[in-house]
């Protein structure tokens, strides 16, 4: 008798921890509140207007957010078509009687523009390694390849050369991040550094 309720207090505790882990392990369900018309249409203009902010604000260079100089023959019309996209956006939000579905068609119709202006945008700032990119071209192109005092030998000419397309690359691709550009100014001083070393004293 008494095994038989030490069984059964065994399988009573065993079916309350159960309960009690999973409990513990099941989602709470998501609740979502929907908005009104007039939250998305808020929402929505203050989105719209930012962009076109941006876009209006928006020049070519190598500080962070500018349009990259790479793109620059693309510039006028990759501005001009997401400007173009987000006029058209704020002319159905403030359409008589708009619905959601017309706003979320709004928005999405944004895409494609929106992309592609966004994907000539500088994520880092890159005018530190342009500058010096610039500073180090004019130091190569203005010492001459020779045994005179002054001159460097080709090997280091070349070397100077690899050195500025790397920086080049770094500064131009459209990934390049913060660490990546102070990087990229460390190895070109470096190689500047040892052209500096070659030149014929």
């Amino acid at each position: 008798m008494n095994q038989i309720k030490k069984i059964f207090r065994l399988l009573l505790f065993t079916v309350a921890l159960g309960f009690g882990l999973s409990s513990c392990t099941v989602d709470e369900p998501i609740v979502v509140v929907p908005k009104t018309i007039d939250q998305y249409i808020a929402q929505f203009s203050e989105y719209v207007a930012s962009e076109r902010a941006f876009v209006d604000n928006c020049v070519v260079g190598y500080n962070k957010g500018d349009f990259a100089p790479l793109s620059a023959s693309s510039f006028d019309s990759y501005t001009a078509a997401y400007r173009a996209a987000l006029q058209a956006d704020s002319a159905v939000i403030v359409k008589p009687g708009v619905t959601i579905a017309e706003l979320v068609a709004a928005n999405t119709s944004l895409a494609v523009p929106g992309k592609a202006f966004w994907g000539k945008i500088n994520i880092s700032d890159r005018r530190p390694l342009n500058n010096l990119i610039t500073e180090v071209t004019a130091l190569s192109d203005n010492t001459a390849v020779g045994t005179a005092v002054g001159q460097v030998s080709q090997e280091a000419k070349n070397a100077l050369a690899t050195a500025i397309a790397a920086a080049i690359a770094t500064r131009d691709a459209s990934t390049t991040i913060d660490r990546q550009v102070t990087e990229g100014v460390t190895a070109l001083n470096t190689a500047k550094q040892a052209f500096l070393n070659a030149v014929v004293k």
